[in-house]
């Protein structure tokens, strides 16, 4: 089957009269280079090194159904588009949502997965992100964010303080320099689960908005976003995406493989 559909897009490819892109390049040199950056539970690694997360499993089933080794590229998250366009991967795979701001420097593919933005904050107990809208409450969010921008929407009477990664941002946290985090799930409920008891909180209700994330590709590469755009329509058919999504978005099960070995027995 992966044979067939390699044959299958190499045939098109041959039939269009597009310049060669992305696609056609990996299918030429037999892998898939894809950039994305390391955060969990999108991609980090366990105590071996070995990488895994959502992005993972989805760059990996694509480049197993192209009959394609994988070349993962890890990257600062505020350069993996710029390592795109450089052409040092054929796609971005990074939990990338779709925004104005993105669309103008790459085609963004459909969603392959959605995710709420939701706050975490310091707080023994539950609260609503309204209760945050005060000058006094401090709320950390990353540079260039839709979370950013919700937040900001939502809660105009919050003081804001951005950071250029969400590392730095979760460490402000921590260290009491901020008093709530704005962010896309499922990074607010693992803030909370991975610290002391009572420390953290995640706001109750409605998420602040709501994201859709897609593949990133360069401009003009047609061949490659029509596959990728039936690829992502197959792969939810079939439940792939949907299951990858619930594993991984969906609950810290997940977490066991991050532990080493001997403390995960």
């Amino acid at each position: 089957m992966k044979r067939f559909l390699a044959g299958l897009v190499l045939a098109v490819a041959a039939a269009s009269p597009a310049t060669a892109g992305g696609l056609e390049d990996a299918l030429a040199r037999g892998v898939l280079r894809v950039c994305t950056a390391e955060a969990a539970p999108f991609a980090v690694r366990t105590p071996s090194g070995e990488l895994i997360g959502h992005e993972v499993d989805i760059a990996a089933r694509l480049a197993s159904d192209l009959g394609l080794s994988l070349d993962l590229k890890v990257t600062p998250p505020r350069e993996v588009l710029n390592r795109l366009n450089a052409g040092d991967c054929d796609i971005a795979i990074s939990a990338l949502a779709i925004d104005p701001a993105r669309l103008v420097q790459v085609w963004m593919t459909n969603p392959y997965s959605e995710s709420d933005i939701r706050i975490v904050a310091s707080a023994r107990g539950p609260f609503r992100a309204e209760q945050l809208n005060v000058p006094d409450t401090v709320i950390g969010v990353v540079t260039g964010t839709l979370a950013a921008e919700a937040a900001r929407t939502r809660l105009p009477s919050a003081t804001f303080r951005e950071f250029p990664d969400l590392l730095g941002a979760q460490r402000a946290l921590d260290d009491g320099a901020i008093n709530a985090l704005a962010f896309k799930e499922p990074i607010p409920t693992l803030t909370a689960a991975a610290a002391k008891p009572q420390r953290y909180a995640v706001g109750d209700g409605p998420p602040l908005a709501r994201t859709a994330d897609a593949m990133a590709l360069r401009k003009g590469d047609v061949n490659l976003l029509n596959f990728l755009n039936g690829w992502i329509s197959a792969r939810r058919r079939d439940g792939f995406l949907d299951a990858n999504q619930s594993y991984w978005l969906t609950t810290l099960d997940w977490m066991a493989r991050l532990k080493p070995a001997a403390e995960a027995k």
